[in-house]
């Protein structure tokens, strides 16, 4: 086979198979890729619904929520994930249980609000962990610091402009629906990124836990 033949079999091949390992991938905006686009935050095929349309949807507060940064300060209204300056933070939550023994679940999202303050940055990527211990406000404020379990999701929050941030945990809400407890989540930064990200944990703003239940 002739080599500039070959070369543009190559780059063919490499562009599509990146297109192809987009699907699935989180995102903030329009860089999934040819033949994609970024639904809910993650990249999906172009002309697609990031939820069964006939679902019926759910939507959590937290009861229970907590907030750990390398100060120790045991609660405050904002935080900021992945600060190159400020120290790995933690942002936990426990959404309770309505939505199990019921259908199951299509899908589910959680939902973070970028505070309006925030100074614009690059793209912070997020981690969504599953926790292994149970813990507590009071529990949290005093040093404990729950394990990491898996399933995991990862996210993009976006500070320029500041938009809301959906992370798709339906891993961890599937599993979370087939088991008799709930730790919660934990969220934190993928590495440091500038000024990192700071989101809202106030009640108005605190996050939300979004789930899609599949109909019979």
């Amino acid at each position: 086979m002739p080599r500039a033949v070959s070369l543009l079999l190559a780059v063919a091949f490499g562009v599509a198979s990146a297109a192809c390992s987009a699907g699935g991938a989180p995102c903030a905006g329009p860089t999934c890729g040819t033949g994609y686009e970024c639904l809910a935050n993650r990249c999906a095929l172009a002309g697609g619904v990031p939820v069964p349309r006939d679902s019926e949807r759910l939507v959590l507060s937290p009861i229970e929520l907590a907030v750990a940064t390398a100060d120790h300060e045991p609660s405050t209204p904002e935080v900021t994930l992945g600060s190159a300056h400020g120290g790995d933070s933690f942002v936990y939550a426990r959404f309770g249980s309505s939505y199990k023994g019921r259908a199951g679940v299509a899908a589910a999202f959680l939902l973070l609000t970028v505070s309006p303050g925030t100074e614009p940055t690059d793209d912070v990527p997020l981690e969504v962990w599953t926790l292994a211990a149970d813990w507590s406000a009071n529990s949290i404020a005093r040093g404990a610091r729950p394990g990491f379990s898996r399933p995991m999701a990862r996210g993009i929050a976006r500070t320029s402009p500041a938009l809301p941030v959906r992370v798709d945990v339906t891993s961890i809400v599937q599993q979370f629906a087939q088991s008799p407890g709930d730790q919660g989540i934990a969220v934190v930064a993928g590495g440091s990124h500038g000024r990192g990200v700071t989101l809202v944990t106030a009640a108005a703003g605190a996050p939300r836990l979004e789930v899609y239940l599949a109909r019979n």
